[in-house]
């Protein structure tokens, strides 16, 4: 990690701080112990400064599977000073994602030109590119196999994920995917 990377994760620590994550109820714990699950998977899997720096930001406008926020979509600039304004677009669209339409497109084997991503939060509908759709599924493998592996019953009972991963491979980078598979069979 670079000095600018540990500046801005420092700040970013110290954001989310002082937007309370650390008390914010999330599905097994709070949302910082959940964030900070997230970076370690993602640098774990050899994921970029950036991807850590979004990791840690990914629940700030809520998603589609997690509704609390402690920003509004109306609050991105105070999150990009932090975390770069890069970071801060894989946050929105990670967080803009409607899972329920987007999902079955990443599993189906459709063409990455016939992709269409539908903003949760505007409505709005585009093609995104091939790489932002790859950091997406790498966020996504390091934010639900965190939350396997922090599940009462561990990584085994998600056996939901591993069929995501399994048909949505092809989008992921390959440290990601094994990664994830790794920590879903490490507690059968």
């Amino acid at each position: 990690m670079t000095t600018t990377a540990r500046n801005a994760r420092g700040a970013t620590l110290a954001f989310l701080d002082a937007h309370q994550a650390g008390v914010t109820p999330h599905l097994f714990g709070d949302l910082l112990t959940h964030l900070l699950g997230t970076e370690t998977l993602v640098r774990a899997w050899g994921g970029s400064d950036l991807l850590a720096l979004a990791a840690l930001g990914h629940a700030a406008y809520g998603t589609d599977g997690f509704e609390d926020h402690f920003l509004t979509t109306g609050e991105r600039p105070a999150l990009a000073a932090v975390i770069g304004s890069e970071a801060e677009a894989l946050v929105y669209f990670y967080a803009s994602c409607e899972r329920d339409v987007f999902y079955p497109q990443l599993e189906s084997g459709i063409a990455p030109s016939e992709l269409s991503f539908r903003d949760r939060f505007t409505g709005d509908r585009f093609a995104p590119s091939h790489s932002l759709v790859t950091q997406f599924v790498d966020l996504t493998y390091a934010n639900e196999g965190e939350l396997a592996a922090s599940s009462p019953g561990g990584a085994a009972e998600w056996t939901w994920l591993a069929d995501f991963r399994r048909r949505t491979l092809r989008w992921a980078t390959p440290a990601f995917a094994a990664g994830l598979g790794t920590l879903l069979e490490s507690d059968r």
